[in-house]
């Protein structure tokens, strides 16, 4: 990398905006809107000295949580792009097109803003204020919560402007994802190596959204993301990848649901994915009613509800045009929408995803089937990363639990009245198989299941494994794939061609022969 992430850290706030306003940093009138207004005042000390107080830098850390997990509006950043793309979800806002692959550059400038606006400068002062200093606790937290933001941004677009953010410079370079995410295994280590050695030290108490200043969950939380990470890498990387999970599970992951990150909302920072559920822009997809109705899962009536019209379980299909959204089965009306947990009335009080415990035993058992220590047999592991999803979402009776992992019933084909002659998603029961392929194919889709409805993994994890398998689009309106193929990343921004245009011309040539499209895979996108 040009600039070493120490760099970054010795880096004054009053630096983090380079002087061209490069990566998005426009803070001109009507661009970010409400959201950023009056943001220097906001993102400075509200004491005016040089030095932040310990209470000030903590103060910073609930904007750099919930704006790190809302990345400018959960609405168009992640619900109508990866929710979709990740098939839990099925466009039926004949309004909009992202469901077929056509990319809004003005959503994905307001991922981006919020990512480096709204977000990184409260981060960026933290580490800095905290950096080997007595508060090591105030650090350590930051910097892991720094590289699940900085990852997720990264498996949006592949390249990204990373090692120089808080030049002085005209331009920022952006970096090749190869090199950022080894730069994310390296602070994991640090930060969780820091953590584990100072865990009596109060953190942010409070002020964390969380975990409420529980600095051990913290620590699993963040050795929890190295093993997430050691496995998107796996394919392009997999002594490296076996290595850092390993010492990821030795250091210590999530292991019990009493341990699942859940941001706490407030009336401020509400749920957003509750805000819009009414809004009729999705519904359940057709993978998911293929899935879980064949399954016969518990975790149906908890994730959706009966669709209004005739009290049916039924998805849609993606990638249908206003024409086809608007006739009958394929309407609001008809087709499942979110439970009532996830109700707008709920926004303040339903807990926001970030991490589940049920990941962790999911990606143990997929490196058992690598070959890797991962702490007991694949088997084992997936059957306890689902007994930790369904207790996650309240299902405790061991006897349910039970019936659930030894099921040997099949997806079904999804409601023909939809218009669509759609088969079963795919022939495997959720019981293990002892076929090595199709205990991959069950390990990635459980934890697709697992993972709703945080789409922006679950995305990622599709592209990566190829699991769950997915239903083509019924159309793309994206001349650069074919509906049968699944979108592989978002293009850069227009706003980064006009203010960083150069580095951004640079940043193409990393992404390989594919160029800058939406067909052109990650640096980690290897497999099937």
């Amino acid at each position: 990398m040009k600039t070493s992430i120490k760099k970054l850290r010795k880096m004054n706030y009053k630096n983090f905006i380079p002087k061209k306003l490069a990566v998005g940093l426009l803070l001109f009138s009507g661009l970010l809107g409400a959201c950023t207004e009056n943001f220097e005042a906001r993102n400075t000390s509200p004491t005016g000295l040089e030095t932040l107080s310990p209470e000030d830098v903590k103060s910073l850390f609930p904007n750099a949580l919930y704006r790190g997990w809302n990345q400018g509006s959960y609405q168009t950043g992640q619900n109508l792009t990866a929710d979709t793309y990740a098939q839990f979800f099925a466009g039926t806002q004949p309004a909009f097109a992202s469901h077929r692959y056509v990319i809004n550059q003005s959503w994905m400038r307001s991922f981006w803003t919020g990512t480096y606006v709204s977000t990184l400068p409260s981060l960026f002062t933290i580490v800095n204020e905290t950096n080997g200093g007595d508060l090591p606790t105030l650090n350590a937290i930051a910097r892991i919560w720094r590289v699940f933001i900085m990852n997720r941004t990264t498996d949006y677009f592949g390249p990204i402007p990373y090692s120089e953010i808080g030049s002085d410079g005209l331009e920022i370079a952006y970096d090749s994802q190869k090199d950022i995410y080894y730069d994310f295994f390296k602070e994991l280590e640090e930060a969780t190596t820091d953590l584990k050695n100072n865990l009596d030290i109060v953190s942010y108490q409070e002020k964390d959204l969380i975990y409420q200043g529980d600095n051990e969950k913290w620590l699993k939380f963040g050795n929890t993301l190295r093993l997430r990470l050691a496995l998107r890498i796996s394919g392009v990387e997999p002594e490296m990848a076996r290595v850092e999970a390993e010492a990821a599970l030795a250091g210590g992951v999530m292991e019990n649901y009493t341990e699942d990150a859940f941001m706490a909302p407030t009336s401020a920072n509400f749920n957003g994915l509750n805000r819009i559920s009414a809004w009729n822009e999705f519904r359940m997809s057709a993978n998911m009613e293929s899935l879980l109705l064949g399954y016969n899962d518990p975790r149906l009536a908890i994730y959706f509800e009966p669709a209004k019209a005739d009290g049916e379980w039924r998805g849609a299909r993606s990638g249908m045009i206003p024409a086809e959204q608007t006739l009958g089965f394929n309407t609001y009306d008809y087709t499942s929408n979110l439970s009532s947990r996830f109700h707008p009335e709920n926004q303040s009080t339903n807990p926001m995803t970030v991490m589940y415990s049920a990941e962790a035993y999911f990606l143990r058992a997929e490196g058992a089937l690598n070959g890797w220590n991962m702490g007991g047999t694949a088997e084992e592991l997936y059957n306890k990363g689902i007994e930790m999803s369904l207790r996650t979402w309240g299902i405790m009776d061991d006897a349910v639990i039970s019936e659930y992992i030894n099921g040997t019933s099949l997806p079904i084909a999804p409601a023909p009245e939809n218009g669509w002659n759609t088969p079963p998603l795919t022939d495997i029961p959720v019981k293990f198989s002892s076929d090595l392929e199709k205990q991959r194919e069950q390990v990635g889709t459980q934890k697709w299941l697992a993972l709703f409805p945080n789409g922006m993994e679950g995305w990622a994890e599709m592209r990566r494994s190829g699991y769950p398998k997915m239903y083509p689009l019924i159309h793309s309106d994206n001349d650069d794939i074919e509906a049968d193929e699944m979108i592989r990343r978002i293009v850069f921004l227009d706003l980064e061609r006009t203010s960083n245009g150069n580095a951004v011309e640079a940043a193409t040539s990393l992404l390989g022969d594919g160029g800058d499209k939406v067909s052109t895979r990650l640096w980690w996108d290897v497999g099937n």
